[in-house]
């Protein structure tokens, strides 16, 4: 497993690079939605009978349905390697922009979101100076999420 260091920013000035950068990401993202389609199609189809009638989860035996679960968990799993991959920013999905990895998620954030995450981190920090009461389980969660982006 490669690990990358927290906060590295990945930032392509050269346009002939961006566009390089950009298609490679595309393709990189057809590749795994072609893969996503295979197994969701495969999923799919446990659901209809020959006729073309739907099938009730109930009706499966537990081979099937132990085979759809795990059709169900790969494509949860690719969707979350899509989702927190270089190919797209976690917040916005947006692929053909500049990015920066945040460790504390596993997941890449564009410059812009990142940017906008830090800043209102930055207005939570200032506030909680000036607030020392009681936290509820909501504020320390967001407490938290702030904290990677300082």
């Amino acid at each position: 497993m490669i690990l990358m260091r927290d906060k590295r920013a990945i930032i392509i000035r050269s346009p002939k690079l961006q566009r390089i950068r950009n298609n490679l990401r595309d393709l990189f993202y057809l590749a795994v939605n072609s893969k996503w389609n295979e197994v969701h199609d495969t999923r799919r189809g446990l659901l209809f009978r020959s006729d073309g009638s739907r099938r009730s989860i109930h009706d499966f035996s537990p081979d099937e349905l132990a085979y759809f679960r795990k059709l169900q968990e790969q494509e949860a799993s690719i969707t979350d390697m899509i989702n927190r991959s270089i190919l797209s920013c976690v917040t916005c999905g947006k692929g053909k922009r500049d990015m920066v990895y945040n460790k504390a998620y596993g997941a890449w954030y564009c410059t812009e979101c990142y940017g906008m995450e830090r800043l209102s981190a930055r207005k939570r920090a200032k506030i909680k100076a000036k607030n020392r009461r009681p936290k509820s389980c909501e504020e320390k969660v967001i407490e938290s999420h702030s904290k990677t982006f300082l």
